[in-house]
């Protein structure tokens, strides 16, 4: 049933004509006049309506009143099985696909082209002009990279800036982008809307959880074509074959060009690296942070605590991953193992140092020297040699060093910070190689033997 003569005049055409509408500039067509029209606004510079509040504006006014929302708070619609609530419709659909008895997310839309599935037609769409149209009329002036959707253009562009327009009102963090500040307040508010029913962790998405609830199941489902190890995520297949199998790095930082298998790793060193603002602050050292679970990490090392043990031999550690690498000596079920002896490791960087001892061929050399090192680490610091660089000076005395370790060292001198405690006489250390000197006296090995 249609209430205006237009709409009915439109879905007759629709019907009759097929898609008659047709972009001049992307040569998309749509069957209905609305439909192009709305699409005709993404190619606009200028978009018409505008927050009041902040600087996010829109084409329509539906989307305008929508994102008034998060400003308001207002969650008008209610889930009528669990009583949570969302700012607009769509995502109540989205939220009630989880009651589902089957617990399987219904995916009608699939791309023609690659045959991946979707919950809506519109990200459908937003998937095939991203991954396989192959005009994209909006390019970027200072890397040349383009796109086919605008949006994904303008958020392109503020990588170039030093702009971080959204700043959270809790702890005064800035973001680059609205959906980073709205993820960022779920840790403020510890409202996510896809929570775990077996141990309450918090996702900002379904995908998320889905592959969070296999750690519960012990699914398995991605299976690598090489080795046949099995992965609970499809990226933790992906980042596998890069590392052990490609030997790729294909994301590099903007900003010091140093390259990485994974977007995670590459927005996680440049926040620790490149982002000046560090709002969060030990008020022990005074050291600061840019992000937070870095920050807590910090925090533990000025106390005694240690809350992760061991089950086998009560062995105890600071960190969590500390105790998952603990474990692995125990179950000798190392997730990189050598093919040539079948030694395990850990991670697979220790791996690839590993493999020098069967090639005899350090991967790393000095192109000035041709000295040849393990670790790449260990060339950066010996390119240091011959630059004469020292780039890690301290803020108190300006002395400067060549290795950012040996900076950390030298600060505690002035901080009086003794972080590392020997466990059997609590005395404390400023470093940790002074630390297992010391522990050879509470040992009956004695490396050190000196003639009467």
């Amino acid at each position: 049933m249609f209430f205006y003569q237009n709409t009915v005049t439109e879905q007759q055409a629709a019907h009759a004509e097929g898609k008659q509408y047709t972009c001049d500039v992307c040569k998309k067509s749509f069957a209905l006049r609305t439909t192009f029209k709305s699409h005709w606004r993404t190619h606009k510079q200028e978009s018409q309506y505008s927050s009041n509040v902040c600087i996010e504006s829109f084409y329509d006014k539906n989307n305008l009143n929508k994102h008034k929302q998060l400003h308001t708070g207002e969650r008008p619609f209610f889930c009528k099985l669990c009583n949570k609530s969302y700012g607009d419709q769509s995502k109540l659909k989205k939220h009630q696909n989880m009651h589902r008895d089957d617990g399987i997310r219904n995916r009608p839309y699939s791309c023609g082209v690659c045959k991946k599935a979707f919950l809506r037609e519109c990200n459908m769409k937003e998937h095939y002009q991203r991954v396989h149209c192959e005009v994209r009329p909006f390019r970027c002036d200072i890397c040349d990279k383009s796109f086919a959707i605008q949006t994904d253009f303008k958020r392109h562009k503020i990588m170039h800036s030093e702009e971080r327009p959204y700043q959270c009102d809790v702890c005064n963090m800035s973001f680059r982008y609205l959906n980073g500040l709205k993820e960022h307040m779920f840790k403020h508010n510890n409202d996510y809307p896809y929570t775990c029913d077996l141990c309450g962790k918090g996702y900002i998405c379904q995908s998320n959880l889905t592959v969070h609830m296999r750690v519960h199941t012990g699914e398995r489902p991605y299976v690598c074509d090489v080795c046949d190890k099995s992965f609970s995520g499809q990226n933790l297949l992906k980042e596998h074959l890069r590392r052990l199998h490609s030997h790729e790095d294909p994301y590099s930082c903007d900003e010091c060009k140093k390259a990485f298998v994974t977007k995670v790793e590459v927005k996680r060193h440049y926040q620790r690296m490149h982002v000046e603002v560090r709002p969060f602050s030990c008020d022990v050292c005074n050291k600061s942070f840019a992000i937070e679970t870095d920050f807590k990490r910090h925090k533990i090392i000025h106390t005694e605590e240690r809350p992760y043990q061991c089950d086998t031999c009560n062995m105890s550690f600071r960190y969590m991953s500390g105790l998952k690498r603990h474990i692995l000596k125990h179950k000798k079920d190392y997730p990189y193992t050598c093919d040539l002896c079948g030694k395990g490791f850990s991670c697979p960087s220790k791996l690839k140092i590993h493999m020098c001892v069967h090639t005899g061929e350090p991967p790393y050399i000095c192109n000035v020297c041709d000295k040849s090192f393990t670790q790449k680490s260990g060339l950066n610091r010996h390119v240091h040699l011959h630059t004469g660089e020292r780039p890690y000076i301290c803020h108190v005395c300006d002395k400067s060093f060549t290795r950012k370790s040996d900076l950390n060292r030298h600060l505690r001198l002035h901080t009086g910070e003794r972080p590392y405690t020997c466990d059997v006489c609590n005395q404390t250390f400023v470093d940790k190689h002074a630390l297992k000197v010391h522990q050879v006296v509470h040992t009956e090995e004695h490396p050190l033997v000196f003639d009467a």
